[in-house]
C-alpha cells in the first residue's frame, strides 16, 4: 500500500512539475547592474492602437498586475502616472502575439494505396493537417530608462484554449518567465 501511495505522490508531482508554458526567448545584457535600479514603470501602449478590444485591455491589465506583482516581490517600486515625469529607472513593454498554426501528422505506409504497374511507383511520408489551434506569445522588454538600453528580452508561449485565457493561466505565463528573471532575487 505504501509503494502504491509513493508512486502515485511521485505521479502527482511529475505531472504538476510539467508546465504547458514554454520559454522561447531569455536575452540579457550581461554588464547590467540590476542591484541599482530601485523603480519600474510600465510603457504606455495606448498610441499605438487608441481603441483596442476590451477583452484585449483586460487581458493587458491582467499581464501588467502579474508583472508588478514579480517586480515588487523581487524589491522594485512601480512609478504610478506619467513614466517620464516620474523617472523610473526600468520601463517595461509588453506585447503579446497570438497565431493560428495547423497541427500535422505524419503518414505511415500502411496508409499508402495499393498500387500494382509500373516499377517507378514511389511512395513517401507526409504530413497531414489534422486541425489548427492557437499558439499566444507573450514578450517582456525591460529598457534601463536613462541609458535607453534594452536589459531584459523574454518570451515565454503556450497553447491557448478555445474559451480565452484565465487571470490564473496569466499568472502562472509570467511567472514561467519571470523564473529566469536576471535581476534581483525574490
Amino acid at each position: 500500500m505504501k509503494t502504491v501511495v509513493a508512486l502515485l505522490l511521485v505521479l502527482i508531482s511529475v505531472v504538476a512539475g510539467c508546465s504547458s508554458y514554454r520559454i522561447v526567448k531569455n536575452e540579457q545584457d550581461g554588464s547590467a547592474n540590476w542591484s541599482t535600479y530601485r523603480t519600474f514603470a510600465f510603457i504606455d501602449t495606448s498610441r499605438i492602437d487608441p481603441s483596442p478590444g476590451t477583452t484585449y485591455q483586460a487581458m493587458m491589465e491582467q499581464v501588467k498586475r502579474a508583472v508588478a506583482v514579480e517586480l515588487v516581490n523581487r524589491g522594485y517600486q512601480q512609478v504610478t502616472g506619467d513614466p517620464i515625469a516620474g523617472q523610473p529607472d526600468l520601463l517595461v513593454n509588453i506585447g503579446t502575439v497570438v497565431n493560428e498554426k495547423t497541427q500535422t501528422r505524419p503518414t505511415t505506409i500502411y496508409e499508402a494505396p495499393r498500387y500494382i504497374g509500373q516499377r517507378r511507383y514511389h511512395w513517401q511520408s507526409q504530413e497531414v493537417p489534422v486541425g489548427t489551434y492557437r499558439e499566444g506569445t507573450l514578450s517582456l522588454h525591460i529598457v534601463d530608462s536613462r541609458r535607453e538600453n534594452l536589459l531584459w528580452d523574454a518570451a515565454v508561449s503556450s497553447i491557448l484554449s478555445k474559451k480565452g485565457v484565465t487571470p490564473e493561466q496569466i499568472n502562472e505565463a509570467v511567472a514561467k518567465v519571470f523564473s529566469k528573471f536576471p535581476g534581483k532575487a525574490s
